[in-house]
């Protein structure tokens, strides 16, 4: 979560805070996200109290009316001391997660509301209240997912549980709980202003959860943290309205599968005597446990074997074998959700295997983990709405990998070779937990974090090189400013000559070294010196040109001292000169050349220049300066170049290589120059947005997508359900 676009590199070698400097941080952390819950939470009241009176009218019977109208006012009565309330539990509450922070979920959200029998040993009020909880807690996940995973990463990691991201959605929902119940509220009153607070909660905390990131990242709290991505159409991204919620996603999908079939539900075949209602996850009790686990057993059997005739080298054409899988005995005689997940998994690797923008042999890499994959999903259905699922996770590290790697990866490219150890580790494991998910996705992390980290090394390095040509840049396009009137007007020949190559030098000398003195001076000469070959019809005039043309010609001879002008060159102006101001002094009208056109708009034009110094080389990539409306570096910088920001990869066409991708490593702080590296290649890029946003128009260049590859998957098998 960047606040801007310039990149400040560490200090190398700057050792991680002390355990004390930690605790000082969270704890500031923690006082700043309260302040910011309770702002939020006081913006939050009115709204909730005004629901709360609509509902009140809307409603119509009775006991309802009266259930609304008395939440509203004791919500009104105690909204001071609400406000007070709510940062203290946050408080007490996180102290107490991250003090365990082992447990995936906190002591008052970790009721399996989904299990029957269970239900029935709690009050039924109990059960509204902790359905209102997790409604609050989903909504925060669903809403602010990014937000919540980066706040929970950092708190962790000064907890220190640097692995770990701390349930911060279940601790607000616990929050909001025990902040509800300190209140007087009756028990439907209370569960009422818990479900309004889940409809408004994601709307007020989304900017607190923003703003604790952003401390964080100013206090130096894993500042390169990157869990979301950017979808190819960023800026026309839908509405709420429009999209599915994350929950949605394993219906709509299963939708899809159903379509496809031919039907309104897949193709599943149904084990006999299997009831109706066993079909939907209740238990019918003509199958017997032992049955179903023989049932299991068989398929875990198959998928197995299947899993062991993947070849585990060479090149492998990527097959969709679950297709295969549903194809056999086994696969037909499924359970009805077991077979609704092996469809819609099928489903999403044949959208991958036809993804053009993924290389083939990343393709057959993805190919040999559908057995794992279809494993951990029918384990587990959170697996298609939930991005920060360890299976998922592994994809998105994959999607990085096929990044970098480009579309033409071969398999001697190192990130191939790494991605193929992993996946090939976890075909080997005849599994279906998601701790080594966990694990070999922390493996990718490193290793891609690490590449990463070359990268920035050698912008690091490169950073200099550039800052300094753009300096030179500055100083160069300042001169020509300051000589532009002067070459506009006609002049004498050896004058424009003077102006546009030794004094423009000067100036550009002056410039770079700071001597706003020797500056001024240069300016103030070139005025003396046009204004001496003006005609002089007065004799006066001439007379006092007379006088001033000594010193005049001193200060010539000290400016192409400085210029280091060599004596041939500098014999030649000087008498050209001495000719010009001999003609003035006798009354005569020296020769003038006419004064050069206005430019006429052009198609901007593209120039390439090679920095090196010792292993370091940089492409300086920028527009030639012609003065053409079109053709300067004001040229139309689009959304696209302005929204780029470090991390984002672009691919740039090569005259002998074809396309090749660059990583955005650094951004100068002066004119926004775009320092492009990659870490397998020497070469690197230093492109102007002007530049780069002609690139991109003409198609010489292309920002690489970076949305995940199963997202991308399931994005697609969607649109193709709103189209079927």
């Amino acid at each position: 979560m960047a606040l801007d676009n310039v990149i400040r590199f560490p200090d190398a070698g700057r050792e991680q805070a002390e355990w004390s400097e930690r605790l000082r941080t969270l704890k500031a952390s923690n006082d700043y996200l309260a302040k910011k819950l309770s702002s939020a939470w006081r913006l939050m009241l009115p709204e909730i109290d005004e629901e709360l009176l609509t509902r009140g009218d809307l409603a119509d019977e009775r006991g309802q009316r009266q259930l609304y109208y008395g939440a509203h006012d004791v919500l009104r009565k105690n909204a001071a001391r609400l406000e007070n309330l709510l940062p203290a539990h946050w408080l007490r509450l996180f102290g107490e997660t991250s003090r365990n922070a082992a447990q995936s979920k906190t002591a008052g959200l970790s009721g399996d509301v989904d299990d029957f029998d269970k239900l029935q040993l709690v009050d039924f009020g109990d059960v509204d209240e902790d359905l209102a909880v997790r409604a609050i807690a989903s909504r925060l996940r669903d809403d602010c997912e990014d937000g919540l995973f980066a706040a929970g990463r950092r708190l962790a990691f000064l907890s220190g549980c640097p692995e770990e991201s701390l349930p911060i959605a279940e601790v607000l929902a616990d929050a909001f709980r025990a902040t509800v119940a300190e209140v007087e509220f009756s028990a439907p009153a209370r569960v009422e202003v818990l479900r309004a607070i889940g409809r408004q909660a994601a709307t007020f905390l989304a900017p607190a959860i923003h703003a604790a990131n952003t401390f964080l990242i100013d206090h130096d709290v894993l500042p390169k943290l990157r869990r979301n991505y950017v979808r190819p159409d960023a800026g026309k991204r839908q509405s709420r309205e429009t999209q599915p919620d994350a929950g949605d996603v394993f219906a709509l999908l299963q939708r899809l599968v159903g379509q496809a079939a031919g039907g309104g539900a897949p193709a599943a075949a149904m084990p006999a005597g299997a009831s109706t209602a066993s079909r939907f996850g209740q238990q019918d009790t003509s199958v017997s446990m032992t049955s179903m686990a023989m049932a299991m057993e068989a398929v875990t059997t198959s998928l197995n074997i299947l899993q062991r005739s993947i070849p585990p080298t060479g090149d492998w054409v990527p097959t969709n074998v679950l297709r295969e899988f549903r194809n056999s005995e086994t696969g037909r005689s499924l359970g009805y959700l077991d077979a609704v997940t092996a469809d819609i998994v099928a489903t999403l690797f044949d959208f991958i295997f036809d993804d053009d923008a993924i290389a083939d042999p990343i393709k057959a890499l993805i190919g040999r983990i559908q057995i794992p994959v279809l494993k951990v999903a029918m384990a587990d259905k959170t697996f298609f709405s939930s991005k920060a699922h360890p299976a998922r996770r592994l994809l998105d590290g994959i999607s990085r990998a096929a990044v970098r790697c480009g579309p033409n990866a071969g398999h001697d490219d190192p990130l191939y070779a790494r991605v193929a150890e992993i996946i090939e580790h976890l075909q080997g494991e005849l599994t279906q937990d998601t701790d080594l998910f966990q694990r070999l996705c922390g493996e990718l992390d490193a290793f891609l974090d690490s590449q990463e980290a070359m990268a920035d090394e050698r912008a690091a390095e490169m950073a200099p090189l550039v800052a300094a040509e753009e300096k030179r840049q500055m100083a160069t396009r300042a001169a020509d400013q300051a000589l532009a009137g002067w070459l506009a007007m006609p002049l004498p020949a050896v004058l424009t000559d003077l102006l546009a190559h030794e004094w423009r030098s000067l100036l550009v000398d002056c410039h770079l070294g700071g001597d706003n003195d020797a500056w001024t001076a240069a300016v103030g000469t070139v005025a003396d010196l046009v204004a001496s070959v003006q005609p002089q019809p007065d004799v006066r005039e001439r007379r006092m040109l007379a006088a001033k043309l000594p010193m005049l010609v001193k200060r010539i001879h000290d400016a192409l001292d400085r210029a280091q002008v060599p004596d041939s060159r500098r014999l030649a102006l000087i008498d050209g000169l001495f000719s010009l101001h001999a003609a003035v002094l006798r009354g005569a009208a020296p020769e003038v050349a006419p004064a050069p056109p206005p430019p006429a708009p052009a198609e901007p034009e593209i120039a390439s220049e090679t920095i090196e110094q010792g292993d370091t080389s940089i492409d300086n990539i920028c527009l030639v300066d012609t003065g053409a409306p079109s053709a300067n570096e004001s040229y139309d910088v689009t959304a696209e170049v302005a929204e780029l920001k470090r991390g984002d990869w672009v691919e740039f066409l090569d005259a002998d290589q074809g396309f090749l991708r660059y990583r955005l490593s650094w951004i100068s702080p002066q004119r926004g120059i775009l320092l492009f590296t990659n870490s397998q290649s020497p070469r690197a890029l230093a492109v102007t947005p002007a530049a780069l946003a002609v690139q991109l128009r003409r198609g010489d260049a292309a920002v690489v997508p970076v949305e995940p590859i199963f997202d991308r998957a399931v994005s697609r098998a969607l649109e193709s359900l709103k189209a079927a």
